[in-house]
């Protein structure tokens, strides 16, 4: 049986995935309906923060519309949005929080000012900004605050020497001066909040769990989880904490399945500072389920870098030591994972010649045959070629970068690991531009005078360069509207683009042409005559 070169790479992909499971036993049943729902929630991530942009962005509208003179209003919009940048943009957060507090001084509003103040110090213990947003706390006097400020006032103040604990667990001097004020904050909250108050009742529930009282604390939680919708933060908030029952219980299924419901919550929310999904990626891990290990870890790192949202970073750093604990175990009992590695190499390398045997055979076809079938096969053995000169250089890059990841590890470097990999000094993205070139070079091999043919549709102040040697955002996504891919979700998906970035260059490109209605149609048409025509 014939395979094309698609089929024999979709093979080698199935055969890679199966390898990297293999050899793991799985330590506990896996909560696989929660995993399912979480991963479909990952799958529409985008459409979430859509949905809570378009929220936002209608504030924004407002804001701008409103008199520069109508501070209230101003205000009132400013910290609306504010509010709602806080769990997932803290530096948009901190920005319009900043600007509800000009308009406060401006309408010489001293309860505004405070509120803007409050918002401003969340923001900056979000974002990690802890001198800063200590500094403004202390600035504070809760002496003249009402009851309702005061709430406001304490509430902060436990944020923020919560997330300094956090970030200062490995040292015990600091850690118990800060857990003694997030406390203290804490005691206040609970003392003067009404008695049915969610977050009274999740305070105290939170505290049985410290004391070891698992079996009350999960009564209350499971009164008050039933009490909010799946994408409130308390709920995720909730969640997390049954999972920690759960664990404590001695019950790790169930501490998967709290945490899957927890990231749900969060992704949903579009929560960017939650602790659930790096703790289940850090569990998966443990229990040899590298593939969605590694998706989560990475999805909960790009999210917080997408979000500048520090805390989540450190958070997920303090979770690389247990890793590279499992790792360790899993170097050293893995010597039939290293065997199908090899296997997995040699599978490739055997690809690569069956792929040159084809390319061969092409080019020996092509010589007896018409102009147009010599045209078609010199461009199979450039784009083989191409894919030969790829597959090749990935291998040895992914071989490369694995080895990276065993040593630093291995030696202790989380921490430095981490940062190589937010540098984006990997193979990811040598290996992305490298894509980039291949994709270029078989377009203007398919379509030499592309280029110039995509010129002749625009305005002549807004042509292209043609002595460029690397193509434009804009002409590479053309290009595949050519070559009849023109879903933008699937060219942002090829070209590592977010879909909203495709939308813009297309817009733009249309805004350039001549003739804005009919121009995709129109970049449909070059190279149809019969001399350019290929298959």
């Amino acid at each position: 049986m014939k395979y094309t070169p698609r089929q024999l790479l979709l093979i080698l992909a199935l055969i890679i995935s199966l390898g990297a499971s293999a050899g793991h036993q799985v330590k506990a049943t896996l909560p696989t309906a929660e995993l399912n729902r979480l991963n479909r929630a990952i799958s529409s991530a985008d459409l979430y923060m859509h949905d809570k942009m378009k929220h936002i962005d209608s504030l924004e509208v407002i804001l701008r519309a409103l008199p520069v003179t109508d501070y209230q209003r101003r205000y009132a919009t400013a910290l609306k949005i504010s509010n709602a940048y806080l769990p997932m943009r803290a530096d948009s957060a901190l920005s319009y929080s900043e600007v509800a507090i000009n308009m406060a001084r401006m309408n010489e509003n001293k309860v505004q000012i405070f509120e803007g103040s409050i918002a401003r110090i969340n923001a900056l213990s979000t974002g990690g900004i802890f001198t800063r947003a200590l500094a403004d706390f202390q600035a504070l006097t809760p002496d003249d605050m009402t009851p309702d400020m005061k709430i406001s006032y304490w509430m902060a103040g436990r944020k923020l020497y919560g997330y300094m604990r956090n970030y200062v667990e490995g040292d015990r001097r600091f850690f118990n001066d800060y857990t003694k004020y997030h406390q203290l904050y804490e005691d206040s909250i609970v003392a003067n909040l009404p008695e049915n108050d969610p977050m009274r009742r999740f305070y105290l529930a939170e505290r049985l769990v410290e004391s070891g009282k698992n079996t009350e604390a999960k009564q209350m939680f499971e009164t008050l989880i039933a009490e909010f919708p799946e994408d409130s933060n308390l709920y995720g908030m909730i969640a997390f904490q049954l999972g920690t029952i759960s664990r404590n219980q001695g019950d790790p299924t169930g501490y998967a399945s709290y945490l899957a419901k927890a990231a749900i919550s969060d992704i949903k929310g579009c929560v960017k500072d939650g602790l659930a999904l790096p703790a289940l990626a850090e569990w998966l891990y443990q229990q040899g389920q590298l593939n969605d290990a590694f998706r989560y870890i990475n999805f909960a790192l790009q999210d917080a870098m997408n979000g500048n949202v520090r805390m989540r970073t450190v958070t997920i750093a303090a979770l690389l030591p247990g890793i590279d604990e499992a790792y360790r175990k899993k170097i050293n009992s893995s010597r039939d994972e290293l065997m199908i590695y090899f296997l997995l190499v040699t599978f490739l390398f055997l690809v690569s010649v069956a792929l040159s045997v084809m390319l061969l055979r092409t080019i020996k076809r092509a010589r007896n045959s018409n102009r147009k079938i010599a045209q078609t096969a010199k461009l199979q053995e450039s784009y083989i070629g191409h894919f030969i000169e790829l597959a090749s250089s990935t291998a040895y890059r992914l071989e490369s970068f694995q080895k990276l990841v065993i040593r630093k590890i291995s030696s202790g470097q989380g921490d430095e690991l981490l940062k190589l990999i937010k540098s984006g000094k990997t193979a990811e993205e040598h290996t992305i531009n490298q894509i980039y070139k291949v994709m270029d070079s078989a377009l203007l091999e398919m379509y030499p005078d592309f280029i110039e043919n995509l010129n002749k549709l625009l305005k002549p102040e807004e042509r292209f360069d043609m002595n460029e040697t690397e193509l434009s955002p804009e002409v590479r996504i053309y290009g595949f509207v050519r070559l009849g891919v023109t879903e933008s979700t699937r060219i942002a998906q090829i070209l590592n683009y977010s879909v909203s970035t495709v939308y813009t260059y297309r817009n733009r490109m249309r805004n350039r042409a001549i003739s804005r209605d009919t121009f995709d149609d129109d970049v449909m048409q070059i190279g149809n005559s019969s001399e350019e025509e290929h298959y």
